[in-house]
């Protein structure tokens, strides 16, 4: 059921819907009370310095762990109107998953309401991290965060550079697969970004909306394979289990150890640790380069 829900939030965040724009705030951005209606919206409130004015946040809002002691208010589907207004918040910020007619409930009833939903793409994501700042009145410290994300994208570029066209490794993000079904970071999706920044080329670039064939992922035969990690993961047990499964045991990865794991929160989550995947993913590729 877990593995299910992980798999519907990263296909949920595929629906096309346009970014508002920020109105300024009409009062200090210190006494703003603030509601998240996303994870990856969460993060970036705290990574401002935010996080003491969030006032409510959704039942997936797992980072960072202080984030865990605010009210929640709902899902990302069915978020609690009432549970909203009864903590007296000022604005609501929302990504793409909440239906937008909550949106327009939510200012006709005194609440300032954003809905951004960004390219799938690295500089999409320092758009987003830079208008979730402007809502919250925190435009320099966005600037600021978002030059921090940058310059340590920039640093793993200039080291993967250093590697040979032809001594690039491939390897393949996995969100889902067996019995849930093949999912993997197409070309599409941002996360084809990070693997490219990462110095990797992505074997599930064909794929299309997420989804990928078992015809693709063996004919590709990627020199590694990512698998999302969760709180909930096994993550022994996780690789043992893809490593073995026909036809993944086929695989060159899974026949020679190259099946890794990492934060499959901070990977799919297009926000602010999108840097530490950008690292994470070029460290499993090129160990010897850091």
């Amino acid at each position: 059921m877990k593995k299910t829900l992980a798999l519907i939030l990263v296909l949920a965040c595929l629906v096309p819907l346009c970014a508002q724009a920020v109105t300024e705030v009409s009062q200090s951005s210190d006494d703003l009370r603030i509601v998240s209606l996303g994870p990856n919206v969460t993060e970036i409130i705290y990574a401002l310095g935010s996080g003491d004015q969030l006032v409510g946040r959704t039942d997936y809002c797992n980072y960072p762990e202080e984030a865990l002691a605010v009210t929640s208010i709902g899902t990302l589907w069915e978020p609690n109107l009432e549970a909203i207004l009864s903590l007296n918040a000022d604005i609501a910020i929302a990504s793409s998953i909440v239906d937008p007619s909550f949106i327009e409930s939510l200012n006709k009833a005194g609440i300032q309401a954003y809905q951004f939903y960004e390219e799938e793409s690295l500089e999409g994501t320092y758009k987003l991290v830079q208008e979730v700042a402007d809502a919250v009145g925190k435009a320099a410290e966005g600037e600021a965060l978002v030059k921090g994300m940058k310059d340590r994208i920039e640093a793993v570029k200039a080291k993967v550079a250093t590697v040979p066209a032809d001594q690039k490794k491939s390897t393949m993000y996995i969100i889902s697969y067996g019995d849930w079904g093949d999912y993997a970071a197409t070309g599409e999706t941002y996360l084809n970004d990070v693997i490219e920044a990462a110095g990797g080329i992505n074997a599930a670039k064909d794929g299309s909306y997420w989804s990928i064939s078992k015809e693709l992922l063996i004919s590709q035969d990627p020199d590694t394979i990512l698998l999302g990690a969760y709180a909930y993961t096994d993550e022994a047990a996780a690789i043992a289990d893809f490593s073995a499964l026909a036809p993944y045991s086929e695989l060159t990865a899974s026949k020679t150890g190259k099946v890794y794991t990492i934060n499959g929160d901070a990977a799919e989550r297009q926000g602010v640790r999108t840097a530490d995947t950008v690292e994470a993913i070029a460290r499993i590729l090129y160990p010897e380069l850091f």
